[in-house]
C-alpha cells in the first residue's frame, strides 16, 4: 500500500477494447482513452466490419481479431496481450467524462487496488438519471497481476483475491442500445444465453419466479427507483426489463422441457 504523502508516479496504462460492429461508437470511446494510455488495443471478434478495424486502426490502435467465445474470454484475450501491467478496459459503446487525468493523480497504485467508475446511460432519446441504471456501475482499471474478467457468457466483472475497489468520481458515459428494437433483440439473445448456462448448472424452473418477478421487477423499477420520473421512457424502460425476468425464467422452463434434466 502507498505511504501516506508519498507521491507515486501514474504507471504507464494499456487501454483495452473489445468491439465487433460498433465503428459508431468505437472512434468516441479510443478518443477518450488516448490522452491517458501509453498503448491502446482493440481486440476485434472474427466477425467484425471492415469499419470497425478501419476507426480502430484510425486512432492508431493495434488491433488483434479472436474468434468470439463469451465476453470473458474475449477481455482476457485483450489482457494478456496487453504492453502495460495497468489496464484501463472500456466497452466499445462506452466513453469516459473528462476529468479522469486529474483524478489519477490521486490514486493509490499499489497493485492490489482497482477503480470503479459509476455509468451513465444513455437510451430512447436521453440520460436514465433514475431506475436501477442510476446504481450502474464497473470495475475498469486494475493491474493484471492481482484480477482478471470472471462471470457469466452475458455478465463479466473484473475480480482479484483480496482487490480493494476505490470509487473514482468521473463516469463512464454509456450508450448500451441503438434503439428499442436493438434492445429487445439483445434481451432475447442474453435471456436465451442465460438460461443455457442455468439449464447446464442444474438450475430449475419456478413457476413462483416465472409468475411474481416479472411484476415486481416493472413496480421496482417504476415506483421504487423513480422510472416514473422518467415519464414514457420510464415506462418502457421497465416493461422491457420486467419482460426480460419473464423470458430468462421461461426459456429455463423450455429447456428442461426439451432436454430434461442436464447430463452430468
Amino acid at each position: 500500500m502507498t505511504q501516506p504523502g508519498r507521491t507515486v508516479q501514474r504507471p504507464l496504462l494499456s487501454g483495452i477494447v473489445i468491439a465487433r460492429d460498433e465503428e459508431e461508437r468505437l472512434a468516441a470511446c479510443l478518443a477518450s482513452l488516448r490522452p491517458l494510455c501509453a498503448e491502446l488495443l482493440v481486440v476485434l471478434d472474427s466477425r467484425h466490419s471492415e469499419g470497425a478495424r478501419r476507426v480502430a486502426e484510425a486512432a492508431e490502435a493495434r488491433v488483434l481479431v479472436h474468434e468470439f467465445e463469451s465476453h470473458v474470454r474475449q477481455k482476457n484475450v485483450a489482457v494478456d496481450a496487453a504492453a502495460h501491467d495497468w489496464l484501463l478496459s472500456l466497452d466499445a459503446d462506452e466513453a469516459l467524462e473528462e476529468g479522469l487525468e486529474a483524478e489519477l493523480a490521486g490514486f493509490d497504485w499499489d497493485p492490489g487496488r482497482a477503480g470503479r467508475f459509476r455509468r451513465r446511460n444513455w437510451h430512447l432519446g436521453g440520460w436514465v438519471d433514475w431506475t436501477g441504471w442510476r446504481q450502474d456501475g464497473a470495475t475498469r482499471l486494475f493491474h493484471r497481476g492481482r484480477a482478471r474478467f470472471e462471470g457469466s457468457w452475458v455478465h463479466d466483472r473484473v475480480s482479484g483475491a483480496g482487490l480493494q475497489v476505490q470509487l473514482l468520481h468521473t463516469r463512464l458515459l454509456h450508450w448500451p442500445y441503438r434503439d428499442l428494437a436493438h434492445h429487445v433483440e439483445k434481451v432475447n439473445r442474453y435471456t436465451s444465453q442465460l438460461a443455457a448456462e442455468q439449464h447446464d448448472q442444474g438450475r430449475r424452473p419456478s413457476l413462483v419466479k416465472l409468475v411474481l418477478d416479472p411484476p415486481w421487477k416493472f413496480l421496482r423499477m417504476w415506483l421504487l427507483e423513480g422510472g416514473l420520473l422518467l415519464g414514457r421512457r420510464g415506462f418502457v424502460l421497465s416493461v422491457v426489463a420486467a419482460f426480460y425476468v419473464f423470458l430468462k425464467q421461461a426459456k429455463l422452463w423450455e429447456a428442461w422441457l426439451a432436454g430434461g434434466p442436464p447430463r452430468g
